[in-house]
Formats: structure tokens, C-alpha cells, sequence
């Protein structure tokens, strides 16, 4: 239902609709193959690191790249490297404090 609603309106997006990072939303994601396939989370940090270093050449800060290329990071260092992007809501979700 969720999907159908924001699929109508404004919310659409590639995300939602395509490439869902959540299991069993969209059949063809790879979050629904294990985040098998897709672009690797390896490529993913290869080029925030080439955005990094361009906007640095330029003097132009990026904090919110900082701090996607880190998490990023930790995600290769974790054996993620692999994986599709999407697995960083995987990784975030086993990392994430227990109630």
C-alpha cells in the first residue's frame, strides 16, 4: 500500500519504486537477492573518494561526503565491499544499538 501511495505523488522515487534497499519491496533490487549484484559498495567509495578529492582541489568542503565515504569505509573494512550500495541500511541496521 505504502509503495502504491507514494508511487502516485510527489514521494515517487527511483528508490521506492526500483531500487528499495529494504528485502522484498522490489523483486529485482538486490536487496531482495541478498544485495547480491548491483554497484558494489567498493565502487560506491571509490568515487566519494574521487568527489572528495576533487572538491578539495577546488577548496569546496564536503561534510555530509566526509561522512559518507566513511561509512562507506567501515562498510569495505567489514566485508561489504562486495555487496550492492543498498547494504549500507544492512550494515546500519546490525550496528545499531538494541533497544
Amino acid at each position: 500500500y505504502q509503495r502504491r501511495v507514494h508511487g502516485g505523488a510527489t514521494g515517487r522515487s527511483w528508490s521506492t519504486d526500483t531500487y528499495n534497499p529494504y528485502p522484498g519491496v522490489c523483486e529485482n533490487a538486490p536487496s531482495s537477492r541478498g544485495y547480491a549484484g548491483g554497484f558494489a559498495s567498493d565502487l560506491m567509495l571509490k568515487d566519494l573518494r574521487l568527489a572528495r578529492e576533487a572538491a578539495t582541489s577546488v577548496g569546496l568542503p564536503l561534510s555530509l561526503g566526509d561522512q559518507a565515504t566513511a561509512v562507506y569505509a567501515k562498510l569495505s573494512e567489514e566485508g561489504y565491499g562486495g555487496l550492492d550500495f543498498s547494504s549500507v541500511l544492512k550494515y546500519l541496521q546490525e550496528k545499531a544499538p538494541k533497544p
